[in-house]
């Protein structure tokens, strides 16, 4: 709704988190007024920011119900437009396996340690013979005793999605101390265990839904779990320049960007990919998961809801 007033335009907006009234209502965060004049509303309504605030997400949440039902798997969608929280869920809090997913919380638990001061990015580590992994990625191909600095591994580790890079950052990590590398993560975003860890046990990361998959990547996208901005930064840059261009980026337009981590665990024919889409002006995270098929059964799925989604959030 637009109100004229001395013949500026103020855009009001209320943030109806998963409202799904009738009808598609877009509000375009282009007031000319200063946030000074509104200091109890959101800040995002009152400068402009050129963002596009979508109400109704009821279309959407039918057609992606339309979508799974074509396909025989189990599968699972979890969608958040950034700009106002709405969100559309199914299957979300169903328990998977997380595979390379996992890869993104490490990241973030290394990053951490550095600024505890516990480490440097520069620190170099030589990789060691039960860091060698050739179940994902190349980097096992360079033998022990190879030199890098822990940057250097984060970076491979996301970009590349290697599993030696991930071993050698988790030795890294029980070097300094650090047992449950995770534990500090998945606290800060309320995951829970449905069978809690007893004291004598390890905990078991083994499983992960959309839900604490999503809250990782807001987590990054608001620089929530971090003192310095940076370190979100680069762990999203990170994931911006992988060369996985299947699932969730074969919905989107090439020029697009998108921060996201795959995740297969091919033993059990379970696939997933998560991530924040920056369409423009229209930011949003995208999970999608699938148990029980073939991968490029899994990839054509995710593949045709992230379409749906993007020609949704665009053109409204």
């Amino acid at each position: 709704m637009v109100i004229s007033i001395d013949g500026k335009k103020l855009v009001v907006f209320m943030l109806l988190i998963g409202s799904f009234a009738a009808g598609a209502w877009v509000f375009n965060s282009s007031s000319s007024s200063s946030s000074s004049d509104f200091p109890l509303i959101n800040k995002a309504v009152t400068v402009d920011i050129g963002k596009y605030y979508i109400i109704n997400f009821r279309p959407l949440r039918l057609e992606l119900e339309k979508i799974q039902k074509k396909y025989p798997q189990k599968t699972y969608v979890y969608f958040s437009y950034l700009n106002n929280g709405s969100w559309v869920g199914l299957n979300e809090r169903e328990e998977f396996t997380a595979a390379s997913t996992l890869k993104v919380p490490l990241a973030m638990s290394i990053y951490k340690m550095m600024e505890k001061g516990k480490l440097k990015p520069t620190d170099n580590y030589s990789v060691e013979e039960l860091d060698l992994d050739s179940n994902f990625g190349e980097l096992y191909r360079v033998g022990p005793d190879k030199e890098f600095t822990v940057e250097e591994l984060i970076k491979i580790m996301l970009e590349q999605s290697d599993n030696t890079a991930m071993k050698a950052i988790h030795t890294v990590l029980l070097r300094l101390g650090i047992e449950n590398p995770l534990g500090e993560v998945y606290n800060e975003l309320g995951w829970q265990f449905l069978t809690p860890p007893t004291i004598d046990e390890e905990p078991d990361y083994s499983k992960i839904n959309l839900r604490a998959l999503s809250n990782m990547f807001l987590a990054l996208y608001n620089s929530t779990f971090f003192n310095e901005v940076e370190h979100s930064q680069k762990i999203l840059e990170y994931l911006a320049n992988t060369s996985f261009k299947d699932k969730i980026a074969a919905g989107v337009p090439e020029d697009i960007i998108i921060s996201h981590k795959i995740g297969i665990a091919g033993g059990d024919n379970t696939f997933s990919d998560c991530g924040i889409v920056y369409a423009p002006n229209r930011n949003y995270i995208l999970c999608l998961g699938s148990n029980g098929g073939e991968e490029k059964v899994a990839a054509k799925f995710m593949a045709e809801v992230s379409k749906a989604v993007y020609t949704y959030v665009i053109n409204n």
